[in-house]
């Protein structure tokens, strides 16, 4: 290998560390995949470590393909590979082989968010419980902060509940997310011979993003550590943002009291963000006392001033997002045209802003932010006018001019704190003719009629699974109702069939006893299975659509009938990626893919389109734009946390995430009011605003684009 392996001095060190545990606290943007990706291959490659005894975990499947990738570009595709993957999919393998020590068959299926509350449903309704008044989804966060802590629920209720769903699921041959970190734990702890196992098979693990560990990730890699101490892990505690999915920061605070002669290395120098943007991170993140030290730096030493526009409320700030977008896309003149009046048409430079700047009498913008909201001409504003209202006054209203130039829109982002943000922002978006992408509203595999499909290729693989079964008998309509499917239930939960051989049909559906429409659904599904080893994924999905009568259901000559199939057709192009396997291989590997997908999987960073998302959702991306709106109290922080300083002190790590997710520019915005909950009210600008010295900023301010 060659000397320092293209490194800066503190990622060789990281690189080359010696065995047993390590720690690098990897700043933003510091090259922490680059260190991590080669530290893999000088175990390979120095310390001749086999492949096969090296584990990787990462938190999204993105990642874990991405080091992949790196790693066989380094090291070639005919070597072995280590193990790389989420929590998640490194507990799906281990269940898989391991399962039947907790009552799981190997073929079990994963269950998401709609199937737990679903099952939770079922569960209630049995218990003689009003769904209505006791919500699934109340019960299914606490199932699943106790998974995450490794614990039960303390209220009788809950834990009655909890205990129920257990049942269920393992009935089901049906996991959720939490089991697949709880199961693996619960074999380790109970089955010694087991751990020893896995010990022996990964020899090394390494964990990125070990900040956001919760409790139950925490005592997994613990467990499989703890016989050769070789444990190597990545994180921020700067960046820890996931406190409330159960992530402890203590995690990786307290990993030298964990591992006594463990080595840490601080990764300081930034490649992402310019000076600037990095000055005001590090002003933010002061505020936080409690964390590891380290200061980021960069050789990026000149770049843009970052902005601070300060709106008079939620569609001004929206206005300036997309007239700014508008300056970077199509320099160097903008056009905005009177809607109405005399049209008359006004023209300004790229040295000029889309909104007119007000410095105070003495010239100077320090107390911009302290001003209350008036309209552009100076009068009080009544707050009783609606956002549409105003937009339809015909004096002096303006229009933002269309988009021309959508080359590089994938390098902007809009990161708000919640969704609810994001209404306003759109509707300009679409004004301003700005193509865009929100992440994190209906995904594709939420949608009704690739859920369908799902459950039809979920039953094929575990019979076993009343949820989906459930959801698809009378989908086409057969004329099975609930009270129908009631009895048929009833039959299946008494009658052992055999592990995934659906052509063993109950005697009682057999012979007649249920409806006959029952009968032939079972046949249907018999018949599929019984397709010739030789087929694909593609044909089953092609048979079901045709057996079952769903294409032509989907099909009804409706508009909405045919973007339903568009979407399932859609489906058949992801399918496609198996069709090299036999059809049983491809469905079960396929269903597994997309039950582990999460949120950052369907991110598309490569599309002409601007990226609009959560915070939350940024961490790990990086833009050279970025737009952070709504820096207000009540907002960032979040009203929730307000009372709690723990709490605080995450909504500060979170504007630092957003921050350094810039890489040439940055704009800070707040509104002066905001409505909210049908409200308009008057906002303070945020404490992390505050925090920022205004000599680093560029503060501009102004009004409505009347």
């Amino acid at each position: 290998m060659k000397a320092n392996l293209g490194l800066n001095s503190a990622q060789l060190e990281a690189v080359t560390a010696p065995l047993g545990p390590v720690l690098i606290l990897a700043g933003a943007g510091s090259g922490k995949t680059r260190a991590l990706t080669m530290r893999i291959v000088y175990l390979i490659k120095k310390l001749k470590f086999n492949p096969i005894n090296i584990l990787a975990v990462t938190f999204t499947n993105k990642a874990a393909g991405e080091m992949k990738n790196r790693i066989i570009r380094l090291i070639g595709k005919s070597e072995q590979l280590p193990t790389m993957g989420t929590f998640h999919s490194i507990g799906v393998k281990i269940l898989r082989a391991e399962g039947n020590l907790v009552g799981l068959n190997s073929n079990f299926v994963i269950y998401d968010n709609d199937d737990q509350e679903s099952l939770l449903k079922d569960i209630l309704l049995d218990f003689k419980l009003d769904p209505i008044r006791y919500k699934p989804n109340i019960f299914a966060g606490i199932i699943d902060r106790s998974k995450n802590d490794l614990s039960q629920p303390e209220d009788k209720l809950a834990r009655k509940i909890y205990d129920e769903y257990q049942s269920r699921l393992l009935k089901n041959n049906a996991v959720d997310f939490g089991d697949l970190l709880v199961w693996p734990v619960r074999i380790f702890q109970k089955h010694p011979k087991v751990l020893k196992k896995y010990q022996e098979l990964w020899r090394y693990i390494l964990v990125d993003e070990y900040q956001d560990t919760n409790h139950v990730q925490y005592k997994f890699c613990q467990l499989l550590a703890a016989a050769h101490r070789n444990i190597f892990v990545v994180g921020d505690d700067a960046q820890a943002i996931y406190g409330f999915r159960g992530a402890n920061l203590q995690n990786i605070l307290d990993f030298e009291d964990d591992y006594p002669e463990s080595i840490i290395v601080r990764l300081e120098q930034n490649y992402r963000s310019t000076a600037p943007i990095l000055s005001i991170a590090e002003k933010i993140i002061e505020l936080n006392p409690k964390q590891h030290k380290k200061r980021l730096w960069t050789q990026n030493l000149t770049g843009e001033t970052p902005v601070l526009f300060v709106a008079e409320d939620e569609l001004a700030e929206s206005y300036f997002v997309a007239g700014k977008i508008l300056e970077i896309q199509d320099p160097p003149s903008l056009r905005l045209r009177r809607a109405v009046g005399n049209f008359d048409e006004l023209e300004y430079t790229e040295d000029d802003s889309v909104f007119a700047r007000s410095p105070d009498s003495s010239g100077r913008r320090s107390n911009l932010i302290q001003r209350s909201p008036r309209l552009a001409g100076g009068e009080a504003r009544d707050d009783s006018e609606g956002i549409l209202s105003r937009l339809m006054q015909k004096f002096s209203s303006r229009v933002l001019p269309k988009l021309k130039n959508r080359q590089g829109l994938n390098n902007i982002a809009i990161l708000y704190r919640t969704h609810v943000q994001s209404r306003v922002l759109e509707e300009v978006m679409i004004e301003s003719s700005i193509p865009y992408q929100i992440v994190g509203g209906l995904k594709f595999y939420e949608r009704k009629e690739i859920k369908d499909v799902l459950s039809y290729l979920r039953l094929l693989v575990n019979p076993n699974d009343l949820i989906s079964l459930k959801r698809v008998i009378n989908v086409p309509p057969r004329g099975i109702g609930p009270a129908s499917f009631d009895v048929l239930k009833n039959i299946l939960l008494t009658h052992s069939r055999e592990s995934g051989n659906l052509g063993k049909i109950p005697d009682q559906v057999r012979d007649g006893t249920v409806k006959p429409q029952i009968k032939n659904f079972f046949e249907m599904l018999s018949g599929l299975t019984k397709l010739e080893e030789s087929a694909n994924l593609l044909d089953l999905l092609k048979q079901i659509l045709k057996l079952s009568g769903y294409e032509t259901f989907l099909r009804d000559g409706s508009e909405e009938g045919e973007s339903r199939w568009e979407n399932v057709q859609e489906l058949f192009n992801v399918a496609a990626s198996f069709k090299n396997l036999p059809w049983r291989d491809g469905l079960n590997q396929f269903l597994e893919e997309i039950a582990l997908m999460t949120q950052a999987d369907e991110v598309d960073l490569d599309s002409p389109k601007i990226t609009l998302m959560t915070l939350h959702q940024a961490k790990g991306l990086e833009f050279e734009t970025v737009f952070m709106v709504g820096i207000e109290e009540g907002i960032l922080p979040h009203a929730r946390s307000l009372l709690e300083p723990k709490e605080i002190a995450e909504e500060i790590r979170l504007a630092y995430v957003g921050v350094t997710r810039a890489k040439k520019r940055l704009f800070l915005i707040y509104a002066q009011s905001r409505k909210q909950f049908g409200s308009r009210n008057l906002s303070v600008p945020s404490r992390i605003l505050k925090a920022i010295p205004e000599e680093m900023l560029k503060i501009e301010q102004g009004g409505l684009p009347f």
